[in-house]
């Protein structure tokens, strides 16, 4: 009667003393090496693949330490944006602390802000230049703020000529109290930075934070 591999299996699964009783064996088996084509003990191929092992831990754990420094550095900047809006009152110093941070903190040099609706009548700043009831009914409808290749039409427009080196955007939407204010539009050359299905946490964050500065200045 023949052995199957599957029974074989199951006999070292059910039998794990077999190893120790019969390590020696194992000493013995010889493999071919993975890369040099040499052949090696079976002992040694698994000392091989528990390197690789280790390898590849060692890189996923530097690529989440990674990650936490560069949240960690998001946090810091959104702090500091934070604090430089809580000191700031009027409409244009609001929108050039957003801009200056934008630029100089979060690698942004290409944003635009955009405002409407109650308090944005009249206030003769740039951001409250008037946009399509269309526009406004999009970036109302949005749950979440939208990124990917660079929108054509009313949005890009904002950007004039330094529209043309953009190659990825980030429309963020502008929400306090349950209104919508407006809209941030954030540009990059780069199309990956803003690209289509990203996380948008920080994004969104970030639009909070400015949309709860800009609705204090709006009332005031």
């Amino acid at each position: 009667m023949s052995v199957t591999r599957e029974a074989v299996l199951e006999f070292l699964k059910t039998h794990p003393e077999f190893f120790e009783e019969q390590a020696e064996f194992f000493h013995q088996v010889e493999i071919l090496h993975p890369y040099s084509g040499r052949t090696i003990s079976l002992a040694e191929r698994q000392m091989i693949n528990l390197r690789e092992k280790n390898r590849l831990l060692e890189h996923r754990l530097g690529e989440l330490l990674g990650v936490g420094e560069t949240n960690d550095a998001l946090g810091a900047r959104m702090h500091q944006l934070t604090v430089a809006l809580v000191g700031a009152n009027r409409l244009d110093q609001i929108v050039a602390t957003v801009l200056k941070s934008l630029a100089e903190d979060f690698g942004v040099p290409q944003a635009r802000l955009r405002l409407w609706g109650d308090g944005a009548t009249n206030v003769g700043h740039e951001v409250c230049t008037p946009v399509s009831a269309e526009l406004i009914k999009e970036i109302s409808g949005m749950k979440q703020p939208v990124t990917g290749s660079v929108r054509t039409g009313e949005v890009a427009a904002w950007f004039g000529g330094d529209g043309e080196s953009i190659a990825s955007m980030a429309l963020v939407p502008l929400r306090f109290e349950g209104q919508t204010l407006g809209l941030l539009a954030m540009g990059s050359d780069d199309a990956e930075r803003f690209v289509a299905g990203m996380g948008t946490l920080y994004i969104e964050r970030l639009g909070d934070v400015i949309a709860a500065a800009l609705a204090r200045a709006l009332r005031a």
